[in-house]
């Protein structure tokens, strides 16, 4: 169990739990419901009330739970008289507090679960698929809120860190639409459907759930514990490329050297009597004959 809380270079699926306030609503209740199903099965539900937790004003409680729960991100749902449907979304770093923010859902709008709509619910809840996400609005740029809005929402439901994805399971899409000091929470099925060729056509189908938030408060994160938080080990830091060294198709290391053109014809290599030239037949042989009788003719004598 340890060893499984240790730092690693890759992290682990970042886990969710979902713990409600003294109060909480029906709306607040069913919203935790079906973002703990897309958030499934990196989740924890927690169904009893905690009577003293709130987050903005004493945040020990959550990172307690953190600990025990070995979980980074939560989701606190609660009721007032002045906040009757708040939902407040946030994250920890090494179980301390990094940052959360609180919104709430506008009961003026319609608001649909996913069991209000007809669609493919299996979808919402299939293990294995990684919903794509859209993000509308010019506030994401300009806005500091909504820049953290946009990194916890993608940090809550990307799902597994992988190198190569199934083209397969792309099979739904957040969106998230901000305009007019409010965000259009929004959870769509892809479906493709045959077109005669080869690229289908793709139709956006609504899960759920349909929400619509006002951002409320937002802490930021502390500027020393962010710099830990993203700080990047040196083994996960790109390595120096070294030159002329390469890997084959089956994984042997490879080198090339560079040397300057070397004449072979002055070179002392190691002769062979096998690639010697042979004396040929004929004119050759005749020359030799002649002086041999010339040193045995002077012998004679």
């Amino acid at each position: 169990a340890l060893k499984a809380r240790e730092p690693k270079l890759v992290e682990n699926t970042r886990k969710a739990f979902f713990i409600k306030g003294p109060k909480t609503s029906q709306i607040i209740t069913t919203a935790m419901k079906d973002m703990y199903m897309m958030k499934k099965p990196n989740a924890k539900m927690m169904n009893r009330k905690n009577q003293k937790l709130r987050p903005f004003e004493d945040h020990s409680s959550i990172e307690f739970f953190s600990n025990q729960l070995d979980a980074s991100l939560f989701c606190y749902g609660s009721k007032s008289k002045k906040k009757s449907h708040s939902l407040t979304l946030g994250r920890t770093f090494n179980y301390q507090l990094l940052d959360m923010v609180e919104v709430s859902i506008n009961v003026d709008d319609e608001f649909k679960s996913i069991r209000d709509f007809s669609g493919e619910r299996k979808k919402a809840v299939q293990y294995g698929s990684k919903p794509m996400f859209i993000f509308q609005g010019d506030q994401y740029e300009l806005s500091e809120d909504y820049k953290t809005v946009k990194s916890l929402i993608l940090d809550f439901f990307r799902g597994d860190v992988v190198e190569k994805i199934n083209l397969a399971s792309l099979c739904r899409v957040i969106v998230c639409t901000a305009t007019n000091d409010r965000l259009y929470f929004r959870h769509y099925a892809v479906n493709l459907k045959r077109s005669g060729t080869k690229i289908p056509n793709v139709e956006l189908e609504e899960l759920g759930p349909r929400m619509n938030w006002t951002i409320r408060r937002v802490k930021s994160a502390d500027d020393e514990l962010r710099k830990k938080a993203m700080r990047k080990p040196k083994a996960r830091k790109s390595q120096k490329t070294v030159k002329n060294i390469e890997r084959g198709k089956l994984g042997d290391k490879m080198g090339r050297v560079h040397m300057e053109k070397q004449d072979t014809q002055t070179m002392a290599l190691r002769k062979f009597k096998s690639l010697k030239k042979r004396k040929g037949k004929g004119g050759g042989d005749g020359e030799v004959d002649a002086s041999k009788r010339q040193r045995t003719s002077a012998d004679d004598e």
